[in-house]
């Protein structure tokens, strides 16, 4: 069984990847292009950090945020599920 790869370049603080995925290419690009936002906001926040640390930071808050909409998700499921 061979799955359909879609592989995609996106720019990420000025740095070009080739991501490889099952999921549409489009899907990448704009997964690339949110990620580029968030990093970008934070190096206008915080202009003297390494790409490494704005990198760290910035997988801290969207890490932080899944954690937070999967509680949220999990409240919903046990509400739905006890009326």
């Amino acid at each position: 069984m061979t799955l359909d790869m879609d592989r995609v370049q996106v720019e990420i603080l000025g740095e070009t990847f080739t991501v490889k995925g099952e999921t549409d290419g489009e899907d990448i690009r704009r997964t690339g292009d949110f990620l580029q936002e968030q990093l970008e906001t934070l190096q206008a926040r915080y202009p003297t950090l390494s790409d490494k640390r704005l990198a760290i930071l910035a997988a801290f808050r969207l890490a932080d945020e899944l954690l937070q909409v999967r509680r949220n998700y999990e409240t919903l499921v046990s509400i739905l599920d006890n009326p």
